[in-house]
């Protein structure tokens, strides 16, 4: 078992450290996390399962999903700018299947000829649409592996580029109390707009997570860390803290705080459990004050 584990751990590691980069990235909205419950806990969701937006940060989490679950968010900015995920999953046999679209959108971009004028020639918007499917599998009680491929597609004003590329994971529950899990996200081919190529927006990351039994007097508190290696923006480390705790299956609370980042750092949301109907919401306020994000979840379980 440890054997094992050691083994996916240096594999991971050695791919990522093969595909660092240098050169700048593109299609960043591919690092728009799925589910206001994640984005709540500062996404630090790489060692957390449940949901069926859980998949976005580590393919492998899905493993563990014992329902069928279907779920429907819609992020908008203070800025003209919108995002629209749906992701479902289900059981077949051993294995989880999922389904994953997104479709993101920016509006009235200024259009700029070559000689500066005190007016816009025009307006533009920019799109942007992802579609992935996903595979996960429990290896025994404790190790599950996940895969998840993608096609990614973004239209600035009349250029347009496309890129397929895939997540892959492996999840570790260590006690019924702590798991583990390792991700690398967005490998794939390069975009190219006209002439130019780009790397997609990489990034490696192992988190960890702990639930105290019911019997600890802490019944329903959720806590989680994530350190991640981006192979975008700026490369340096970002370190995830987040936390949830939820009521007698009737309410939740949650925050979290991202260490490192630029545009953000705080997060906080909650959440209402209606029989099989989950309402979840997250609000990111932004570091530079343009962008603050309120994220509305809906997840039906069959």
């Amino acid at each position: 078992m440890r054997k094992f584990i050691f083994s996916v751990l240096l594999i991971l590691i050695g791919i990522n450290s093969a595909l660092c980069q240098t050169e700048p990235s593109s299609f960043l909205f591919m690092l728009s996390g799925a589910g206001s419950r994640a984005a709540a806990m500062g996404e630090a969701f790489t060692a957390v399962s449940g949901d069926a937006g859980a998949p976005y940060f580590n393919p492998a989490s899905a493993a563990l999903m014992q329902y069928t679950e279907l779920s429907l968010m819609h992020v908008s900015y203070l800025t003209d700018a919108t995002m629209e995920h749906f992701s479902a999953l289900t059981k077949s046999g051993n294995a989880r299947l999922g389904l994953a679209l997104y479709l993101g959108q920016t509006a009235d971009f200024e259009r700029r000829g070559t000689i500066p004028t005190d007016e816009p020639l025009g307006t533009f918007d920019e799109h942007n649409f992802t579609a992935s499917i996903l595979w996960a599998y429990p290896i025994n009680g404790r190790i599950s592996l996940g895969l998840a491929p993608k096609w990614a597609y973004q239209k600035l004003d009349l250029e347009s580029a496309a890129a397929f590329a895939a997540d892959i994971g492996t999840f570790y529950t260590m006690k019924p109390e702590i798991a583990f899990g390792i991700a690398i996200r967005n490998l794939g081919t390069k975009p190219k707009f006209v002439d130019k190529a780009f790397d997609l927006p990489r990034e490696f990351r192992i988190g960890a997570s702990y639930r105290p039994s019911p019997e600890s007097g802490f019944k329903g508190l959720l806590v989680a860390a994530d350190y991640l290696l981006p192979h975008w923006g700026n490369q340096s480390g970002k370190l995830n803290i987040g936390s949830e705790y939820i009521y007698q299956d009737l309410f939740s609370l949650r925050a979290g705080y991202g260490i490192g980042y630029d545009s953000w750092g705080f997060a906080i949301g909650g959440g209402i459990l209606y029989t099989n109907y989950f309402f979840d919401y997250a609000y990111v306020p932004s570091n530079n004050d343009l962008s603050d994000t309120h994220r509305l979840t809906l997840r039906i379980r069959l």
